[in-house]
């Protein structure tokens, strides 16, 4: 009788799990490939919850049983933001005393619980490891899993005194596998090897970036969206990268010379045929193209970053001499006053009108339709918009820098793409 009701006991918490996972799902859905990558794995010999570096989730039946649906979806995420975020690498990295990774996993912890609470996910009952906790060791979730790290090591080498029980998330965060945690090579649960798991994690940020891109910025947690980037999206000097840019797109218009039929100099003789004067073509290097800036005015893009943004690209313009030609296209939904730069000072005393919807494509139409029609388009925006299938006739090179809440993904296939990073 009692072995029937373990078994039942197993049953039942099994199919919690699994509830569990697609309330999760259904919560995060960019996570769904990760999560149902997770594989489910009984274990009656920890108190929680926890997974191992092979990417299976072990849990313990009694303590599922006393957790409700949405309570358990939490702690499904909290385990699979640990893979997310790559705490077993990172700690192995650290090159630090093995014993070392129940602290390493308190300060992962902090982060990981920072953004579900942010994200309002239920905890229940059970009660789990908040940076409030922490006020002793003067530590926030900002400083990053590192810093926390380090600081929490540095405070218990000052009060040796000190003893706290920290919880353990299993050999994902590193050190030596736990004791109830199953051989790699299990059958019926075999472990995920490193090279698929990060395929997973890529498509797992591509997920989070389709997700941004479709439903808006602020449907997925800042922390992940900014992983996602930085994991499909390296983090580049924008300003090399911008002035690199430009420099090729204007050597690819300034490159295109025509022969004219005309004596370059009244002093320069023409060759002479018999009593035929021939003069023979010449080349003839193109003005300074004309250039055209628009800039996304909705409301997402602040003023300060707007003001950086055109000072950048008004140096760059100008250390390729041209000191002429510019123009500055502010747009939203519309097309606000097109004014000329005609100094470097200029920026300041822009208006730039805006704040309603976005579409640069009305933007990119008005820039061709300038006279004369500008060679070259940059684009300031936060790529949350249309865009047209191809440039406007005659405009031979476009740029489009996206701001830091913005993907790659979003921008045209024949745009050059430039990630704008926040200053540090």
């Amino acid at each position: 009788m009692v072995t029937a009701t373990r078994a039942a006991i197993s049953e039942d918490a099994r199919l919690r799990v699994m509830a569990a996972r697609i309330v999760a799902q259904a919560r995060w859905p960019y996570l769904s490939t990760l999560l149902f990558n997770l594989k489910i794995v009984e274990s009656s010999r920890l108190p929680t919850l926890a997974v191992d570096d092979g990417w299976r989730m072990y849990y313990s039946p009694d303590f599922v049983m006393e957790q409700t649906a949405e309570a358990l979806a939490t702690m499904v995420l909290h385990e699979a933001l640990h893979c997310v975020n790559q705490h077993g690498p990172r700690f192995r990295a650290l090159s630090q005393s093995r014993h070392l990774h129940v602290t390493w996993n308190f300060a992962g912890d902090v982060g990981i619980n920072h953004v579900l609470d942010r994200a309002q996910m239920p905890w229940g009952d059970f009660e789990p490891l908040r940076f409030t906790h922490l006020s002793k060791f003067e530590v926030n979730p900002e400083m990053g899993t590192e810093k926390i790290f380090f600081t929490i090591v540095e405070y218990y080498n000052q009060h040796p005194e000190e003893v706290d029980q920290f919880t353990d998330c299993g050999s994902i965060i590193g050190g030596e596998a736990r004791d109830y945690e199953i051989s790699r090579s299990d059958g019926d649960n075999p472990a995920i090897k490193s090279d698929q798991q990060d395929v997973i994690r890529d498509q797992v940020a591509q997920e989070i970036l389709k997700h941004a891109y479709t439903k808006g910025i602020g449907s997925i947690p800042g922390e992940l969206l900014r992983w996602a980037q930085e994991l499909l999206e390296p983090t580049i000097d924008w300003r090399k990268a911008l002035a690199g840019a430009f420099r090729t797109s204007l050597a690819t218009v300034l490159g295109r010379r025509d022969y004219v039929y005309t004596r370059p100099s009244r002093r320069q003789s023409a060759m002479r045929i018999g009593n035929h004067e021939i003069i023979l073509p010449s080349m003839r290097k193109p003005a300074p193209p004309a250039i055209a800036i628009i800039v996304d005015t909705s409301g997402s893009i602040g003023n300060d970053e707007i003001t950086l943004f055109l000072s950048e690209v008004d140096g760059i313009v100008k250390a390729n001499g041209i000191s002429q030609g510019v123009t500055v296209i502010p747009c939203d939904a519309d097309v606000g006053e097109i004014q000329k730069l005609r100094s470097r000072g200029a920026i300041t005393s822009l208006r730039l009108q805006g704040g309603g919807g976005t579409d640069m494509g009305v933007g990119i139409a008005a820039a061709g339709k300038l006279r004369p029609t500008p060679k070259i388009i940059v684009v300031l925006t936060d790529g949350y918009t249309p865009w047209p299938d191809s440039l406007p006739k005659g405009v031979e090179s476009m740029i489009v820098c996206l701001t830091v809440s913005a993907s790659l993904e979003t921008a045209p296939t024949w745009a050059k793409k430039i990630l704008i990073e926040e200053d540090q």
